[in-house]
């Protein structure tokens, strides 16, 4: 089948019933014996589906679950209040005190401060490379158990060869997770390219209307039962009603990104024709660090991407005089946004040559003739 034919199905009950599953709120899940309630308890050790207890999710909240790993390509998925949260859950399972974890310099930044703030405080070492490593001789020591990515990379967008990276951190036994926020499961499947877990925030493009919050860690192989243990342990599900946000999003998931993408590359292309531009970051343009990788490992890009202008130049007021784009955290959802962005920001190794303001822009669902008129207006009222 289809993975478009899929969005449509994902959750689908026995007919007669609604086309989306039903929003099911519970805490205590009722049995009418001792031996079910304990078949029940059993039951879900290995089996995530399993209605038990409101702690572990209710039937809204697998259904999402299941519909995200299948996204993903993996064996398991299990899903989390914030996309934070799900960075959190798929890091700590597999870290104790004296363990070494290597990162990409250009991750997320809030994972980054994750691991500065609570990771060294539990006495794991953490360690940043840079993002086009693929082999990790010279940062691996011999109590490193896991590698985290990013493709491609935050506000910067570089493009890492994931396949090549895995492949030498498998050989050294080593764990590899990758923030999948950007690809969403539909552009980019890390579990395919070689990583063991991979990490959305479905706050953004699952959810896909500015209005949920989710975050899911999908895990395939050996990995999956401490990320299992971990999860029911800390009590980590995601509610209901967010549950039902997100299913409902992915029903459009696939036409959403078609114009996400297209309304991104057209304003990267039409910023990189101005001359207040210096650079246009965006992995879908030719030139692009990376920009073969990801042709060969994705399907398209979304919205986002991020503009250098020349030294001087006033963005916070370029921004200031937008009317379609607004500022605001997060991506993702149909609306436009811009915002200021230092993308070598804490980085232990920025791009060399890279100066001037940097505006990170998400390209929204409007009409791309639109954006282009405000951001032509934006220019001329400077």
């Amino acid at each position: 089948m289809k993975r478009e034919t899929k969005l449509a199905h994902y959750g689908r009950m026995a007919m007669p019933g609604p086309a989306n599953p039903p929003i099911v709120r519970a805490s205590t899940i009722l049995h009418d014996t001792v031996g079910s309630y304990r078949a029940t308890k059993a039951a879900r050790e290995t089996d995530d589906a399993v209605l038990s207890y409101g702690r572990r999710g209710t039937t809204t909240a697998h259904q999402l679950a299941a519909a995200v790993c299948d996204l993903e390509g993996g064996d398991a998925c299990f899903l989390f209040p914030t996309g934070v949260a799900a960075v959190a859950g798929g890091l700590t399972p597999y870290l104790s005190a004296g363990d070494h974890l290597l990162v990409v310099d250009t991750i997320f930044p809030a994972t980054r401060s994750y691991c500065e703030t609570v990771l060294r405080r539990q006495g794991v070492e953490v360690d940043y490379f840079p993002w086009d490593t693929t082999d990790l001789a010279g940062w691996a020591r011999p109590n490193t158990r896991m590698v985290m990515v990013e493709s491609p990379a935050s506000q910067t967008f570089e493009v890492m060869d994931l396949p090549a990276l895995c492949r030498d951190a498998h050989d050294r036994g080593l764990i590899v997770a990758a923030d999948n926020t950007y690809g969403s499961g539909w552009l980019y499947r890390p579990l395919e390219l070689g990583c063991d877990l991979s990490i959305v925030a479905g706050t953004k493009y699952i959810g896909g209307h500015a209005d949920a919050m989710m975050g899911a860690v999908v895990a395939r192989g050996a990995v999956v039962d401490a990320l299992r243990r971990h999860t029911a342990t800390t009590g980590q599900t995601l509610g209901p009603d967010d549950a039902y946000a997100c299913l409902r999003g992915l029903r459009t998931l696939g036409l959403r990104l078609e114009r996400h993408d297209a309304n991104g590359l057209a304003l990267a292309i039409w910023f990189k024709g101005r001359p207040e531009v210096t650079e246009v970051l965006h992995p879908g343009l030719p030139g692009h660090p990376g920009a073969e990788i990801w042709a060969r490992d994705a399907t398209g890009c979304n919205g986002l991407f991020s503009v250098l202008f020349r030294d001087g130049f006033d963005a916070e007021g370029f921004i200031d005089r937008l009317a379609l784009f607004s500022v605001g955290s997060s991506w993702g959802g149909f609306e436009s946004l811009a915002m200021p962005a230092s993308g070598d920001a804490g980085r232990l190794f920025p791009a060399e040559g890279r100066g001037g303001p940097m505006i990170r822009f998400h390209a929204g669902l409007e009409h791309v003739d639109d954006l282009i008129d405000d951001l032509d207006a934006s220019f001329g009222r400077a």
